[in-house]
């Protein structure tokens, strides 16, 4: 699927500061628009409650997975382990946020050691199934829970789309299926604009 997309004029919403147009590139979809992402809190994998509002002040990728997944997870985790080694690590200020679709099995722990050979600096983000749903529903990004198989295991059906949210907390991009360069472009203009 290819998706390129143009950016409309840089139009904010009520109250919200302007932000810089982003590019039409190859496979992003930029939002005409500025979306806020309303607040959650979850369990990171380090086993403390965060607050999605705490990571204000930075861009932030966000990446819905799961610690069992076989195929998109581990190619979406390398790839965004790349964007944040591209540009002589300038890119690494942009926090990497993977948000379990499968609170059943990702325990924090589980989500740190799935994470951990990738990169330190990713955060996993895990909690009630219900509450990962309401929380993909502000990205418009689907999954679902295939039934188990008779020794009991399961798969989460999700798509390797990756969100882009400003230093305000805004989604402002996604990628899919983008290529690493091209998700640098827009991670290095986020991280240019003003907090």
């Amino acid at each position: 699927l290819i998706m390129t997309l143009v950016c409309l004029g840089a139009t904010a919403d009520t109250g919200a500061a302007r932000f810089a147009t982003l590019p039409a590139l190859e496979q992003v979809y930029v939002n005409p628009e500025s979306v806020p992402v309303a607040d959650f809190v979850l369990t990171d994998h380090n086993g403390q409650e965060r607050s999605f509002s705490s990571l204000r002040g930075q861009p932030v990728l966000v990446f819905f997975g799961f610690a069992h997944c076989p195929d998109v997870c581990p190619a979406t985790l390398v790839q965004l382990r790349a964007l944040h080694e591209a540009r002589d690590g300038t890119l690494k200020a942009a926090k990497i946020i993977m948000i379990s679709v499968d609170g059943e099995r990702d325990t924090p722990a589980a989500l740190k050691a799935y994470l951990a050979p990738l990169s330190p600096d990713f955060v996993g983000l895990t909690g009630e199934p219900r509450i990962a749903a309401k929380i993909a529903a502000q990205f418009s990004a689907v999954f679902f829970k295939e039934p188990p198989g008779k020794d009991g295991s399961y798969n989460v059906m999700h798509a390797a789309q990756v969100f882009a949210i400003d230093k305000q907390g805004r989604l402002r991009a996604s990628f899919v299926n983008a290529s690493v360069e091209n998700m640098a472009t827009i991670t290095a203009l986020l991280l240019e604009e003003p907090d």
